[in-house]
């Protein structure tokens, strides 16, 4: 058997390295076909059905979906799903170091699907057969945060018994991670107006937009908590004159010059993002927010609205879920390495788009783990996948269970 665990890894090893050669950057249709048609194709081989759909992007451009289906039998499927698209263009030839791949989209998230397929084949090395009920979706656009994935999510997540993310788990020292629990965001603005006057002759007649918005800016984001509580993050803060914040795009020429700067500014707009893994942390962070913006406008005497703008649901942490992880981890503790548990992961991904995240038993990050994401430098541990793929094979026998 050892002798068989060894052809899967190398077999996937070498899987690995044909899609990361591939480029699949987000938009580049092409490039992101070639890669679902060589996904695909392994997948027939181990009897699925596989089809190449077609979406218009937000551009309109067409983008392919790989949709692969193993045998029906009747009872609840389980959701595989996975990202084809990477940040960076042009993808970096990849190579094989001692203990490692390197190559773009080798960690987020190639590694994900060459582990699956190795899983697969070991369940038909063992007798086992591929296992009925599955179906993997690979999108085009996650990286984006585009359309297509969310709307995938939405319909291949309906009415699924499991969903499970083929994203890489995380490096920790001595040990890996999968992830039950995602936070959800809410992204805000606050936009803030007060009353100009020339600074050094009349002063006192105005009243600061900008200073009231960076104090609200500055204690709203006090309000992030450690040990798992919402955080608050202010991305940027714009102001000045009312001429300059609404037409930064042409008078962005006066920063770094002494110009209009004998104005009280009479305008401000702050924007960012709230995180939380529970609705009631977010309720309880955006109601102090609010709080904040009323006492700041009556403080600076302006006027304040506070509004947010989008909201992505979290995916809190479900009993069940935590069943399966601690099964996930003395599995892993049986074959000899340390696996923990994420319940906090603080990016957005697909099981947050979910119709209902918390009625879905969700186990995120089954992807190898590594380094380096996003970067030329990215790379993937070859004894991880190894162990990954062990490890999803035992969660697709485990759970028709």
């Amino acid at each position: 058997m050892n002798q068989v665990v060894d052809d899967v890894l190398e077999g996937s090893a070498a899987l690995l390295e044909e899609l990361c050669a591939i480029s699949t950057a987000t938009g580049d249709a092409e490039g992101l076909r070639r890669c679902a048609r060589r996904l695909g194709h392994e997948l027939v081989e181990l009897g699925f059905l596989v089809e190449i759909e077609n979406r218009p992007n937000m551009d309109g451009v067409s983008q392919p979906i790989l949709v692969a289906t193993s045998k029906p039998t009747g009872g609840s499927r389980v959701l595989l799903i996975g990202h084809l698209d990477t940040v960076l263009p042009s993808a970096t030839p990849p190579r094989r170091l001692e203990d490692r791949i390197e190559g773009t989209g080798v960690l987020d998230m190639k590694g994900g699907f060459a582990a699956l397929v190795g899983a697969l084949r070991l369940c038909r090395a063992r007798g086992q057969g591929t296992p009925a009920e599955l179906t993997l979706v690979a999108v085009p656009d996650e990286e984006i945060g585009g359309p297509i994935s969310e709307s995938a999510v939405r319909q291949w997540g309906e009415g699924v018994s499991a969903v499970l993310v083929l994203e890489p788990g995380r490096l920790i020292d001595g040990g890996e991670t999968i992830v039950t629990g995602r936070r959800g965001l809410s992204v805000w603005r606050l936009e803030a107006r007060g009353r100009a006057a020339h600074s050094g002759l009349a002063f006192t007649d105005g009243r600061s937009a900008l200073a009231a918005a960076a104090e609200w800016s500055a204690k709203a984001q006090a309000l992030s908590e450690d040990s798992g509580g919402p955080i608050v993050n202010v991305g940027r803060i714009i102001g000045g004159d009312s001429e300059f914040v609404q037409d930064l795009g042409e008078e962005h020429r006066f920063v770094g010059t002494s110009q209009r700067l004998n104005v009280v500014a009479d305008r401000s707009l702050a924007e960012g993002e709230a995180r939380y893994l529970t609705l009631a942390d977010r309720d309880r962070v955006l109601n102090r927010m609010r709080g904040l913006a009323e006492r700041a406008a009556e403080s600076w005497g302006v006027e304040i609205l506070f509004d947010v703008v989008e909201e992505i649901p979290p995916v809190p942490p479900s009993e069940r879920g935590g069943e399966l992880a601690r099964m996930l981890v003395d599995a892993a503790r049986t074959d000899g390495w340390r696996l923990e548990t994420e319940t906090d992961r603080g990016g957005v991904s697909f099981p947050n788009f979910l119709p209902d995240p918390s009625a879905v038993l969700v186990i995120d990050g089954l992807g190898p783990v590594g380094d380096g994401m996003h970067t030329r430098e990215e790379w993937v541990s070859l004894a991880s996948l190894d162990r990954r793929i062990r490890l999803i094979a035992y969660l697709l026998e485990t759970l028709p269970g």
